[in-house]
């Protein structure tokens, strides 16, 4: 990068996925890209890994810490808050559950019943 230069973006090594909706994913690909989200997520939801990801924002800006740090950081935020994108469908894996339960319940033997 040239002396005074004016860094437009930084993509990342690889994007980072999170779910957004029901069961849908969106890849956050540079620095820009993860601070609008962080700068978008509701303020009474905010909380220590919150603003952790946000200072390593900033510090990657500044050049003071390596972007894969900052990168590590907003995973960090996705998992406590839950939107790490496992890529698992929600709505799949509840369906399963159900009929892992459904099974689960018709193959135990009824004790006493009588139909």
């Amino acid at each position: 990068m040239q002396e005074g230069s004016i860094r437009s973006d930084i993509e990342l090594r690889a994007p980072v996925a999170i779910a957004v909706g029901a069961g849908f994913k969106r890849e956050i690909a540079s620095l820009t890209e993860m601070q609008n989200f962080l700068k978008e997520w509701p303020t009474v939801k905010r909380g220590e890994s919150y603003t952790a990801a946000m200072r390593a924002c900033e510090a990657a800006w500044a050049a003071e810490i390596e972007l894969d740090k900052a990168r590590q950081a907003f995973l960090v935020f996705a998992r406590k808050v839950g939107i790490e994108w496992t890529g698992a469908d929600p709505v799949a894996v509840l369906r399963e559950a159900k009929i892992r339960r459904n099974r689960a319940r018709e193959s135990r033997p009824q004790h006493g019943a009588q139909h």
